[in-house]
């Protein structure tokens, strides 16, 4: 078979292959999900145990599963949040393979389970939770950015009120803090990390594992709050066909289609392309500028997957191209504006990857893999006077060996390798408030790494160290991480978790937002500019501790599970941007002194029955940073957030269906930057008022190729009343669109059409 010239250019990969040896002593298998009611997908971290025992094991990445023979039993049981729990009757079966959903099974054995596409696993030492396809579809899921309505662990907001730029936050934190990866690659780095979030659209992805606090050392050194893998659809579980359609109320179009084919037993493919178009203004608030930007964008992804006896390969290309159109312009309003203020952006990026796994011969857990990834980006920005060109290229390899160790190979095993990192940017700024105008580096950065894992019914352990060194800052650096769980039985687990995270700071793209304002950017007690700074801070690095525990209980005959985590995150080194010392100013320095969030989450899921479903959650934020002006909580962050989903779908006749889903969230009150030595007209008060949104969907199921929704965003119409100060001068000393703490567009009403064919 032919491949492209591209392919082959730009090779690149991650792998971990995790079948089990099987034994004569031992009851074997696989646990499968039934997506879409047909295609199959191995189910990791489902709990297989005898009935009133601690004997037991878990679901590996493959859905196989290894347990002992114990003559004292003839059933197993089955768990998995978001499962009903049930038990098999064993039968002295050899193998045991079957899918958890409702009523369907393998080889007629009869197990029957509710799935659920927002799962947590005890028995995982990492306190972590699955997002699948269906979590995913409750909401307006356009791109990633999009994703987390429904998830009360991640914010996304606005930087501003202009760009229509979005970032995500976990624990209180910027998403710079949190390490995204892509099929366990990393992604979304350096100048890509803002408008990276919007490149990956939400049809495209099968499901996200979120992993609270630092991660696995496998795959760098930068996760510092948290970690969030996206695994996209591809040959083994995307459909052979899909289509689908989305409106909204602005005026804003999307078209997604893929397809997937599988030439022979080796070789399969899957393509995935994405198109939006934005072109009808809105301005509901009058103040001259568009509350959505205008956008044409267009994203694609190829996957191309090799499967053998002893070889697996993933090879992949994607790209996107983008343009959006925002501001203040004379072409777009019947009233005569005197001096545009207008905002254009071009994005162009080119990825490609591979994934390349051996796997060793009478030994299917022992691998060896290898991950390749390289990425050009350049985008090109003019924000009222203010032109940024920026361009990066990034090249990732990464090497992994594993194999198990001990008596109980099933539960012990240890994984070794080495990687390297390489960012080549460079960013232009012309402009008269933000200096220095160029920021230009190189950095290298090899590492090697070490983790063992241990997982048994009572106790699991993942404990890595890596050693770096970067070429920037000429230094090594050892980066250690700990996650370790406590099961005292087989409904609830204790987890512990603590490392270290490090990361370099891309000053300019990362603050974009506030070049939509008039603020002189100063860098404070440093004449060597960027370069200065940068060297002054050094590499941001903190520490993260984490505590929480995974409770699973029945309350009248219906399952829920209760989880509850507390973390602290410190900043030994920090680069600080201060809004505190003026309104027309924004400072940034090295840290002095402390930085730190305090994260507490309480979470409720529970099956009311099997058509309805609640999930409730508490969240407490104090994020504090030591500024020139003092130790004062983190601007524009609500410190209380409520929330509550509520999903209900009817039972299910000649494959036709109702599915209705409401989400409520209570934003309490944030600290507003200091805008007190502006005149008193653009005064803003200390803080902001708490809020309600309320965002609902109802989706129909025509059959097994066709469904329907309508939905709608901020339906109680809550808005920021002029999130933009002196918009009717935005070439004013006292102009800032960045002060963004509520909704700007009002309700949003959207609707959408999906057309599948599954084979």
């Amino acid at each position: 078979m032919k491949y492209s010239p591209l392919l082959t250019l730009i090779l690149f990969v991650n792998f971990g292959f995790s079948q089990k040896e099987k034994r004569e002593d031992a009851y074997t298998g696989y646990v499968f999900e039934l997506i879409n009611n047909d295609s199959l997908s191995p189910l990791t971290g489902v709990n297989v145990y005898y009935p009133s025992s601690n004997s037991g094991t878990i679901t590996n990445s493959d859905g196989f599963f290894n347990i002992a023979k114990n003559s004292n039993y003839k059933t197993l049981i089955f768990s998995y949040t978001g499962y009903q729990t049930d038990t098999l009757e064993i039968n002295n079966k050899k193998e045991i393979n079957i899918v958890m959903s409702e009523g369907k099974i393998l080889e007629d054995l009869i197990v029957e389970f509710k799935k659920g596409s927002y799962t947590f696993s005890k028995m995982d030492p990492r306190n972590a939770h699955n997002i699948g396809q269906d979590e995913l579809r409750k909401a307006a899921c356009c791109n990633l950015a999009e994703s987390f309505e429904t998830n009360p662990s991640i914010d996304a907001t606005f930087t501003d009120a202009i760009t229509g730029t979005k970032q995500i936050q976990m624990m209180g934190l910027s998403g710079k803090y949190v390490q995204m990866l892509s099929g366990n690659i990393p992604i979304i780095r350096g100048i890509s990390i803002l408008n990276g979030l919007r490149q990956i659209p939400g049809s495209f992805i099968h499901e996200m594992a979120v992993s609270k606090g630092s991660g696995s050392v496998l795959n760098g050194y930068e996760s510092m709050v948290g970690q969030i893998n996206i695994n996209l659809k591809q040959p083994e579980n995307a459909e052979k066909l899909h289509l689908n359609f989305y409106l909204n109320q602005g005026g804003r179009s999307e078209y997604n289609a893929f397809f997937s084919k599988k030439f022979n037993n080796k070789w399969s493919t899957t393509f995935l392309a994405h198109y939006e178009d934005q072109q009808r203004t809105n301005d509901r608030n009058k103040d001259g500028f568009l509350d959505n930007p205008l956008r044409n964008d267009f994203v694609f992804h190829n996957q191309w997957n090799y499967r053998s006896k002893l070889i697996h390969m993933e090879l992949g290309i994607n790209g996107v191209t983008g343009k959006t159109e925002s501001g203040k312009k004379q072409k777009w309003f019947d009233n005569a504006i005197p001096l545009d203020y207008g905002v254009d952006m071009t994005t162009n990026k080119i990825n490609g990857f591979a994934k390349i796994g051996y796997l060793f011969p009478n030994d299917d857990f022992k691998s060896l893999a290898l991950q390749l990834s390289s990425t050009y980006n350049k985008q090109n920005s003019t924000i009222g006077p203010t032109v940024y060109i920026g361009s990066q290229y990034s090249g990732y390899a990464n090497l992994i060996y594993q194999q198990e160790v001990g008596i109980n190979k099933d539960e012990n095993y240890f994984k070794v390798g080495a990687s390297c990192q390489l960012d080549s940017l460079t960013e232009n700024v012309q402009s008269f408030t933000v200096h220095p105008p160029i920021n230009r580096f190189l950095e290298i950065v090899p590492g090697i790494f070490g983790e063992f894992t241990h997982n048994s019914e009572k106790f699991g352990l993942i404990t890595g160290l890596r050693g770096d060194y970067t070429s920037f800052y000429n230094t090594f650096f050892l980066t250690p991480r700990l996650h370790f769980r406590y099961s005292p039985n087989t409904d609830l687990a204790f987890k512990f978790m603590a490392g270290s995270g490090r990361r370099t700071p891309f000053i300019l793209m990362e603050n974009m937002g506030y070049m939509a304002s008039s603020r002189n950017w100063i860098i404070d007690e440093n004449v060597y500019g960027i370069q200065g700074l940068m060297d002054d801070v050094g590499q941001e690095y903190s520490w993260n501790l984490g505590l929480a525990m995974v409770k699973e209980f029945t309350f009248l005959n219906r399952d829920g599970v209760l989880t509850l985590d507390a973390y602290h995150t410190s900043f030994i080194n920090q680069l600080v941007i201060d809004l505190y010392q003026s309104a027309r100013e924004l400072h940034f320095y090295a840290l002095n002194g402390k930085s730190f969030s305090n994260s507490f989450q309480a979470e409720i899921n529970f099956s009311v029955n099997r058509r309805l479903d609640i999930r409730a959650a508490y969240r407490f934020l104090d994020v504090q940073t030591k500024y020139k002006s003092g130790l004062i909580e983190k601007p524009l962050l609500s410190k209380h957030r409520g929330f509550l989903n509520i999903a209900y779908s009817t039972r299910k006749i000649k494959n036709r269906q109702w599915k209705i889903d409401l989400t409520t969230q209570w934003i309490g009150s944030q600290r507003i930057p200091f805008t007190g030595d502006n005149d008193s007209v653009f005064q803003l008060a200390e803080r902001s008022e708490g809020y309600l949104l309320l965002n609902g969907q109802l989706t129909r199921t025509f059959g097994k190729k066709l469904d329907a929704y309508l939905g709608v965003e901020n339906a109680l119409n809550y808005r920021q009343e002029n999130p933009i100060l002196s918009s009717e001068d935005p070439y004013s000393e006292h102009f800032d669109s960045a002060l963004i703490w509520a909704p700007i567009f009002g309700r949003m009403v959207y609707l959408g059409v999906r057309f599948t064919i599954k084979d």
